[in-house]
């Protein structure tokens, strides 16, 4: 009897300690990049900047300086400093537009406000006979929730009018 229990014993043992244990691996996911379609545009030149694999819901994208720029959003032309994007599959975009020379630096921002990545830009002066006296293109999206203001403010402006005009018959029919 003590040799069947000592047996069991160690062969659980043997189990416990010296058993093949769960496989474990570090996952680190691969850091975000930024795909420029120009790193050095020209005044006046909208270029698509992208970061890529991002692992976060929404960033917000900013300029320095962010004097004489444009990037593709309401938001922006608001005033507001930065445009905040949604992440799709991983990635997010905007259009850049500068209307004067110098050196940008584009950021990425996370919801915490930690820099996600970044991206120096040099914008230089327009080749001669090449330029375009009309205005940059913002370009952008408009999101749906303007739209459906916008389709509800004329909905309740038809409402009303429709209201005015049922109350002057009325009121000509004393």
């Amino acid at each position: 009897m003590f040799k069947k229990t000592f047996a069991a014993i160690a062969v659980a043992g043997l189990l416990v300690l010296g058993g093949a244990g769960a496989a474990s691996a570090d996952y680190t996911p691969d850091p975000p990049t930024v795909v420029v379609s120009d790193t050095t545009p020209a005044v006046g030149q909208t270029i698509t900047i992208t970061f890529n694999n991002l692992n976060v819901p929404f960033v917000r994208i900013t300029v320095t300086p962010g004097q004489g720029v444009t990037l593709a959003s309401l938001v922006h032309a608001a005033g507001s400093g930065g445009v905040e994007k949604q992440v799709v599959d991983g990635s997010a975009s905007v259009q850049f537009t500068a209307s004067q020379t110098g050196t940008y630096v584009v950021t990425a921002v996370d919801g915490e406000g930690n820099v996600v990545a970044t991206q120096t830009l040099t914008v230089g002066t327009a080749a001669a006979g090449g330029g375009s006296a009309q205005l940059p293109a913002t370009g952008g999206e408009v999101p749906g929730a303007f739209i459906w203001l916008g389709v509800g403010a004329i909905g309740l402006g038809g409402i009303a009018v429709a209201a005015a005009v049922a109350r002057r018959r009325a009121a000509a029919n004393r």
